[in-house]
């Protein structure tokens, strides 16, 4: 079931749970993570970057694509451009049917912020497209600015941010980074920060950089109060480390094979992210249309 962010978040915001938000660039990746989502009745979000569609995610293939795939469960799920900073690709997004935009423009002073993020809550709200912004600043975490705290969310200023914006999800910077830790480094997440601005709104509250985080961490700060958590990295990683080890193992193995077991894993991981947050069997709080009929390829060889 294709649907909006804001439809999914507000059922977690008021039966207090997290919905993962996956990353998918391919059919493969788009194809386990809903294979996951089904499995496990949870709704799910999926995630497409700015970066990342001018790279290789082209809109016009991803949307018709990810929306088969989302008509042939009964579980919700919604589409939405990561880190939109450039107008020309939020309104490209837009027109091609993307269910949600996160427009980023926490690099600007917070006026500014609001302006642009208004201008985009605007256009969207036209057609029911749901807008999530940010206040403060997720960095990098090969920058470690996960550990600098004057990036952090002010509670007062993230009041002021919705109010003044009228986006329906906030991404909050308290702790968490983009991208890969350094090894063996866990981020100290502020979940004052994420209870704080928990008891001033009841607008769904997004954690950015969940990738590395630590599991414990990720239930901890949806039980301060975050309803959407972002997974790009760990799923990117957990596919190519699969890939290199299965061509190391048989560099002639059949290609068709081997994609078959990337949604295999691309399922697994993101299964793993869904356990953690409370969402399975959420689906039930859902209109149900139909059940999730394709199965994923049976193969055997690669890997094993």
């Amino acid at each position: 079931m294709y649907t909006s962010m804001k439809h999914i978040l507000d059922d977690a915001v008021k039966n207090h749970y997290g919905v993962i938000a996956s990353a998918a660039v391919n059919m493969e990746l788009l194809r386990g993570e809903i294979a996951a989502a089904d499995e496990l009745q949870a709704p799910l979000i999926i995630l497409l970057g700015q970066g990342q569609m001018s790279k290789h995610g082209n809109a016009d293939v991803m949307v018709p694509m990810l929306k088969t795939l989302a008509d042939e469960t009964n579980v919700p799920i919604a589409l939405i451009l990561d880190h939109g900073r450039d107008w020309e690709y939020i309104v490209h997004t837009f027109r091609h049917g993307f269910s949600s935009i996160m427009i980023d423009s926490s690099a600007y002073p917070m006026a500014e912020n609001i302006e642009r993020t208004k201008r985009v809550v605007d256009l969207c709200h036209l057609q029911n497209v749901t807008v999530e912004g940010e206040i403060g600043h997720v960095g990098q975490a090969a920058d470690m600015d996960g550990c600098k705290e004057e990036l952090y969310t002010k509670p007062e200023d993230a009041l002021t941010f919705i109010e003044a914006s009228g986006v329906d999800c906030l991404a909050i910077a308290c702790g968490t980074a983009h991208g890969k830790y350094p090894r063996g480094f866990v981020p100290k997440i502020r979940f004052d920060i994420i209870e704080k601005v928990r008891n001033l709104t009841d607008v769904p509250l997004a954690l950015h950089g969940g990738s590395g985080s630590g599991d414990d961490n990720i239930r901890k700060a949806i039980a301060a109060g975050i309803n959407k958590v972002n997974v790009c990295t760990d799923i990117f990683n957990y596919c190519r480390d699969f890939t290199q080890c299965s061509l190391a193992e048989n560099p002639q193995g059949d290609y068709l094979e081997l994609l078959i077991h990337i949604e295999e894993k691309a399922k697994e991981i993101t299964k793993h992210y869904i356990s953690l947050t409370g969402s399975s069997g959420k689906a039930a709080n859902f209109k149900p249309i139909n059940s999730f009929k394709r199965k994923m390829g049976q193969c055997t060889g690669v890997g094993e």
